[in-house]
């Protein structure tokens, strides 16, 4: 067990870790699916998900790749006005990884044209790890996610 400090958005350090993931899929919950529709069809292939599954009618649009897929629901009736925090029980944020810092910055440049906000511009976090080069932002229902550059 470490007793490494976390730093002040409560996140540990992150250690030199090898390329290859165990994530195949991720799926997040929105208020409002037509709304987040053209936010996340912008966002997606950027980020290394080109192929897409969305029907018709479905509650649920997905984008596929690579490294696995990324799905997109509509929140249950019920839940429907929520809002997403990352400080409740659930998700905190979802990190994507960059091949470059060039690919951060660009990402960044567009966000907001994506219908999004960004939460931290494109920065260093050394206290992360050594070269941790990220954006933060949100989706239209405030998600937090990044787009994160580690050098190799």
């Amino acid at each position: 067990m470490t007793t490494e400090a976390f730093d002040e958005c409560g996140c540990p350090p992150t250690p030199a870790i090898p390329t290859t993931s165990g994530v195949h899929h991720v799926i997040i919950t929105v208020n409002d699916l037509a709304r987040s529709r053209p936010f996340y069809t912008a966002l997606m292939p950027r980020l290394g998900y080109p192929g897409t599954w969305d029907a018709e009618g479905a509650p649920v649009i997905g984008w596929f790749g690579a490294a696995g897929s990324f799905w997109v629901k509509q929140a249950a009736a019920r839940f429907v006005g929520e809002v997403f925090s990352k400080d409740r029980v659930g998700l905190c944020e979802v990190a994507f990884r960059a091949d470059s810092r060039s690919q951060v910055d660009a990402l960044a440049r567009d966000v907001i044209a994506f219908g999004g906000t960004i939460l931290d511009p494109p920065r260093e976090y050394p206290n992360y790890a050594p070269g941790y080069y990220s954006v933060f932002f949100a989706d239209p229902d405030g998600i937090k996610l990044e787009l994160v550059h580690l050098p190799q």
